[in-house]
């Protein structure tokens, strides 16, 4: 028997554990008869002696007792801590000073080497490594020196360049040597986007068939259109559903043409100008929709504000309201005016003069074009273009007038100021703006173009007749191009009487009605290749030096055909036509 030292008491151990219970086997936990045979008395001892015991056939459990491990616990003292800790940080230093040393001067360049960009001016931007002084750096595009546009803040240089469509190529260099290289695309070009015919079918769907030419994908209102070969495509349109659809045509580089398509398109325009007081006259009016009802005309161009600054009718526009604008007595009844167009089938334009108006510049002189003295310039009676509430007010007319039955919304002195010293304008709105005239300009057309869309109206615009011709945008940034991109139609005003002796080689162009259109429309056509822009011309009915009757009207018109134009606007400010040289109705 085992005891504790030191006392008298018992240990208890695993042995006499086992003589107070009934074992299990380990495995199938049968019982273990061994101890209650020995403690059963008598009649159990006979019972075992007299036959052999039944084999449970288990093996059973050796008894041998388990022994108990104990673990020492390591405790670090805190100067082993501490040692271990800045053991850490040396080897975390290291590593970081061999990454320091072993990184490149330059990285992280974009554009990204073997890219395609979009867009101009294109932004470069490189980060540099923290310890690099800016005067060691030095940016070469294309082979020149360019360090002088590129800012570095913080580590990062950055710089944005206009760049030509063509491939370019940037190279950074850090104290004369080749930190950096990227070789890249620039695509800034869209798609050309054409619609070449429409088939109106007798169950009421609109065929549209045209050509994506340098497109990758065509969207039709955000759906994808398949594309032929050669960019063909064709898409059908319930044109009692919608009057008008989205064509956009986007190219790899993510360059887009977006163009509105009537589903039920307008005819061949043949029209003539109507000014607000002939509209206004129940008389005059009433004998201009007899002109088109006896001829081959069939569209009017009615002037909703002309250059006066007065608004045709009771607009309800707020800076039309607020400058009084509006002719409330007087004015045209316009409501009986689009009523008898209709009635008559006659396509309506409506004419608004955008960018020269005295009522607006008189009474609202913070949206003038200024002199250098703080004054209006010139004769005070042209809008800033700069000026985002003037593009408001145009669009809110536009909008006004659609909305009231016009077919087509067309803009006339959409440019800049002209016939004076340009030289002293001043554009309060600019404030440091460094787009370009024709930029401004065109910026404006897009504005319309997007304000005008969900009415679904034809969009056109009126330009000088030189604006085609070696002149450029002539000053006044009409850019015929670029305007192409957002208009429908382009009404460039090819009066002879306008052009110079000489243009064109032709001596005397006034007297050469024929010859000077033919000339200018050629121009026309070359600026407006690869836009679905079609040309709708001006034509001169009146006469300055040389007297213009029916011989002048048709030359001018013959000129047209020749040259596959089929639409066309004549002009005369007192609204008094030709009509003998028009062909008769029918």
């Amino acid at each position: 028997m085992a005891y504790y030292p030191g006392s008298g008491k018992r240990i208890f151990t695993r042995r006499r554990l086992r003589s107070r219970i009934a074992p299990r086997a380990k495995l199938t936990g049968a019982r273990d008869t061994s101890a209650l045979a020995a403690r059963s008395g008598s009649a159990s001892t006979a019972r075992s002696r007299s036959s052999p015991p039944r084999s449970t056939g288990v093996r059973r459990p050796s008894a041998r007792p388990r022994q108990r491990i104990y673990r020492r616990k390591t405790k670090m003292s805190p100067r082993a801590v501490w040692a271990l800790v800045g053991l850490g940080s040396v080897v975390f230093l290291i590593i970081m000073l061999l990454v320091l040393l072993r990184s490149p001067a330059a990285s992280g360049m974009v554009p990204a080497d073997g890219s395609l960009v979009a867009g101009s001016p294109v932004h470069i931007e490189v980060s540099l490594k923290a310890n690099i002084g800016p005067g060691s750096v030095k940016v070469m595009v294309d082979g020149e020196d360019r360090t002088d546009q590129a800012v570095i803040d913080n580590s990062l240089l950055s710089m944005d360049i206009d760049l030509a469509d063509g491939e370019h190529v940037v190279e950074i260099l850090v104290g004369g040597k080749p930190a950096a290289t990227s070789r890249f695309l620039v695509d800034c070009t869209p798609p050309a986007l054409q619609i070449d015919e429409w088939e109106l079918r007798d169950d009421g769907i609109t065929v549209i068939k045209g050509r994506a030419e340098g497109a990758d994908t065509l969207l039709l209102d955000d759906k994808r259109v398949p594309l032929g070969a050669d960019g063909s495509f064709t898409v059908e349109v319930d044109r009692y559903q919608r009057n008008a659809v989205t064509l956009q045509a986007l190219d790899k580089a993510g360059n887009r043409r977006e163009v509105v398509v009537d589903t039920a398109p307008p005819p061949q325009v043949k029209g003539v100008h109507v000014s607000i007081w002939v509209a206004a006259d129940r008389v005059l009016f009433k004998n201009m929709v007899e002109l088109v009802k006896r001829t081959e005309l069939n569209g009017l161009q009615i002037d909703v504000k002309d250059e006066s600054g007065r608004v045709a009718y009771p607009s309800e526009v707020p800076l039309a309201v607020e400058v009084g604008s509006p002719l409330t007595k007087g004015g045209v009844d316009i409501g009986r005016v689009m009523d008898k167009c209709w009635y008559n089938d006659i396509y309506t334009i409506a004419r608004i003069v955008c960018f020269k108006d005295p009522v607006v510049a008189s009474k609202r002189p913070d949206l003038a074009v200024h002199n250098t003295n703080g004054g209006r310039w010139g004769d005070g009676n042209w809008l800033d273009p700069y000026n985002r509430e003037n593009w408001d007010y145009i669009l809110g007319l536009a909008l006004e007038a659609a909305r009231k039955g016009f077919k087509e919304i067309q803009l006339d002195y959409v440019r800049f100021p002209s016939d004076g010293n340009v030289t002293t304008c001043v554009f309060p709105a600019q404030r440091g703006d460094a787009r370009t005239k024709s930029q401004v300009i065109t910026d404006f057309l897009s504005f319309m173009r997007d304000g005008l869309k969900p009415l679904g109206v034809v969009f056109s615009a009126d330009v000088f007749g030189l604006t085609a011709s070696g002149q450029g945008d002539m000053g006044i940034g009409q850019d015929v191009s670029a305007m192409g991109r957002y208009l429908d139609y382009i009404s460039p005003m090819v009066y002879p009487s306008h052009y110079n002796p000489g243009e064109y080689n032709i001596g005397n162009p006034e007297a050469n009605p024929h010859d000077t259109v033919y000339a200018s429309l050629v121009d026309f056509q070359k600026k407006l290749e690869g836009t679905n822009c079609k040309l709708r011309p001006w034509l001169q009915d009146f006469s300055l030096r040389v007297n213009y009757g029916a011989a002048e009207v048709q030359a001018q018109i013959r000129a047209c055909y020749e040259l596959g134009v089929n639409e066309w606007l004549l002009w005369d400010p007192n609204c008094t036509f030709t009509e003998s040289a028009l062909q008769p109705a029918g």
